[in-house]
């Protein structure tokens, strides 16, 4: 409660809006917001669906502490592997948003989604070794730091500025739904077909979205913001 507070107080008397001159008219209904957002823009919508299916395959972190409790990690520890899923995302963050200026954030959204690849393999690969457990959950942290960071800046490229926060409402809301259906899926496979089938079922979306995100790279990830706008 008192970070929370101390941010609303900095928020309400410190930060300063910058007020911009809007040319596109606001839209009154959440279908007409959608159209305005998606009509023409034919890479912004490839994005969300690239997005959305990398979201049906990507699980939470709840996965990887119920692995290391079947690893042998004393319930007491599991805070520890918690822990450092955060530590791994703390401290991946900002290097990676380094990467993205410097390469593209849809090439560091390829990166962070094989690194989920690899965490979900090692999901089935390792076992017997209680040190095993906190690797794991070191490279998801990595996975989360880097994708989470590219996901935030990659809309600005393909969306004019009037259109922005409309276009992010969007984008979370695909992240939202799909997300939220990858863990029950994922929950349901592991419960009813074991390990083995709920770990291929994620590997399969996360490989058929690397590849998708590979083509949309090769067909817009040049195009300047303002591409957005046509």
């Amino acid at each position: 409660m008192i970070p929370g507070g101390i941010a609303l107080l900095i928020l309400v008397f410190f930060v300063k809006e910058v007020r911009i001159k809007r040319s596109i008219a606001a839209r009154t209904t959440i279908l007409s917001n959608i159209d305005c957002v998606i009509r023409g823009n034919r890479p912004f919508i490839l994005l969300l669906v690239i997005t959305g299916i990398f979201g049906i395959g990507a699980f939470n972190f709840s996965f990887i502490l119920l692995r290391a409790s079947e690893l042998g990690i004393a319930d007491s520890l599991i805070p520890l592997v918690y822990a450092t899923i955060n530590v791994a995302h703390t401290a991946i963050s900002i290097p990676s948003g380094i990467l993205a200026d410097k390469v593209g954030k849809e090439k560091v959204l390829i990166v962070g989604y094989s690194i989920l690849g690899v965490s979900t393999a090692l999901l089935v690969s390792i076992s017997g070794n209680i040190d095993y457990a906190y690797m794991l959950a070191a490279i998801f942290g990595l996975y989360m730091g880097i994708s989470e960071t590219a996901q935030r800046a990659v809309v600005p490229r393909y969306m004019v500025s009037e259109l922005r926060g409309r276009a992010y409402g969007l984008y979370n809301v695909v992240i939202g739904i799909t997300f939220f259906a990858a863990n029950l899926v994922f929950g349901f496979l592991w419960d009813n077909y074991g390990l083995d089938t709920a770990v291929y079922y994620s590997m399969s979306v996360t490989v058929t979205a690397i590849c998708g995100m590979l083509i949309f790279i090769r067909r817009y990830s040049d195009s300047p913001t303002q591409r957005a706008a046509t």
